[in-house]
């Protein structure tokens, strides 16, 4: 396969060289899960790509270890730390560095420099990541999945001096502090957020009197209601593909999926589909500021309209009364999600019914309080929403430093920009 990492011109004082010239790649393997001497009680990691998702790019530790025996008996090889993990299979371009011996899957290539006085592990990493997006561009075009030691072997990589190699590294890497920085707040205030959901729908806010009722503790002021009481439920209408009925799409009528509600975080304010009028015949406008509920497959997630729109039946739109607080009524909904999944129908698909939802039972304190949890806990989305939008900015940033540094576009040596300045001029056009 031929990279598209490459470039005609190779800046001054570069190198162009193929991956398995400056590296040592080594494919990982999986002990036979059935010899239980292989992994209970191992001490050695074994990485998968479930490490990335749990604990970051950078691998100080793994969920799951192999014992000596596996090491001694199977094909698996110890990676020492340093070395740079590239999944060529499944997860294709996923790339990871790691800060501990330790042994892979055969979804993973190691990447081991020869010669660390000549490619920095830190440089290969970025580069790696580089050559990574390439090969998951490069499989949405084509039919590629898989790419092996040999066909890696042969990728180029553009490698300046140790020096520049160093720069490059470092200004990428300041820009990973920043976005591991930025995701630890996402992190912790949505634990916050969690938190204060639990407390503020059984608690309140200031009370001091508490009673039991049939969904658990509540304020002695509070009600239970049945969500029939205080809203309208309406099932969505009109279910057909585009390839099944294309004379109904591509009009100016909103026409949401689940897919927009699960993606909203409460509010929906995209769609990818729309409707015509010969759509809007066949189907409901349900109004701005609506309620919509997921019913099948993915039950239980929510997000309030902020255009007028239409959906089909998997969705159920909730019209509130002037009883409740909608901001409320669709926070309070977001922790039963579990509790309707359970009472779901079991089926080819899971799903829900209006029998299920009209009698679903609701907290119901006066509306002064309602909307004070609401406020509150929009405030707090609204911070990890700007804090998302942050981590967006970055993650463009490091992407374009990527490609103007690992290109030699933007050089870091003395007779041109230096880190900082790069950075700070960067971070001045993404507006960070």
């Amino acid at each position: 396969m031929k990279s598209n990492f490459t470039q005609k011109i190779i800046p001054k004082g570069w190198q162009e060289k193929k991956l398995g010239d400056v590296c040592d790649i080594i494919n990982g393997s999986t002990p036979k899960r059935s010899i239980s001497e292989y992994w209970d009680n191992g001490n050695i990691p074994w990485f998968t790509v479930d490490d990335i998702r749990s604990n970051g790019r950078i691998i100080n530790k793994t969920n799951q270890y192999i014992t000596d025996k596996a090491l001694k008996e199977t094909s698996v090889k110890l990676l020492p730390e340093d070395s740079v993990l590239l999944c060529c299979t499944a997860s294709l371009g996923e790339v990871a560095f790691t800060k501990i011996p330790l042994t892979t899957n055969q979804q993973f290539n190691g990447l081991i420099s020869k010669n660390k006085g000549n490619l920095f592990p830190y440089y290969l990493f970025y580069s790696a990541q580089k050559l990574g997006e390439n090969l998951k561009n490069k499989s949405g075009q084509t039919t590629i999945n898989f790419l092996s030691v040999g066909s890696l072997s042969k990728e180029k990589l553009l490698i300046p001096s140790l020096k520049e190699q160093k720069k490059i590294a470092g200004i990428l890497g300041t820009v990973d502090e920043d976005i591991a920085k930025t995701q630890a707040v996402i992190e912790a205030t949505e634990k916050l957020k969690r938190g204060l959901m639990q407390q503020l729908f059984t608690r309140g806010i200031g009370h001091t009197k508490f009673k039991e009722t049939k969904i658990g503790q509540i304020p002695e002021e509070w009600k239970v209601v049945k969500l029939s009481e205080i809203a309208l439920l309406e099932r969505g209408r009109f279910s057909h593909r585009p390839r099944n009925a294309p004379e109904f799409y591509g009009g100016n009528i909103p026409f949401i999926q689940t897919g927009d509600v699960i993606s909203s975080n409460g509010k929906i304010s995209t769609y990818t589909q729309t409707l015509n009028e010969k759509g809007l015949s066949v189907s409901k406008l349900f109004k701005k500021g609506t309620i919509v509920i997921t019913i099948a497959a993915n039950i239980g997630d929510t997000g309030i309209l902020e255009f007028d729109s239409c959906f089909p039946d998997s969705l159920i739109g909730i019209t509130t009364t002037e009883k409740i607080d909608s901001v409320f009524l669709e926070y309070y909904l977001r922790t039963q999600k579990q509790h309707l999944n359970s009472i779901s129908t079991q089926s080819a698909q899971k799903n829900i019914n209006l029998e299920k939802l009209n009698p679903l039972l609701i907290v119901f304190p006066s509306l002064k309080e309602q909307k004070e949890i609401a406020e509150i806990l929009s405030a707090v989305d609204e911070k990890i929403l700007v804090n998302k939008k942050i981590m967006l900015k970055l993650n463009q940033l490091k992407k374009g430093l990527m490609q103007d540094l690992l290109s030699g576009k933007v050089r870091t040596d003395d007779h041109f920009a230096d880190a900082s300045k790069t950075i700070k001029m960067q971070k001045k056009m993404y507006k960070l």
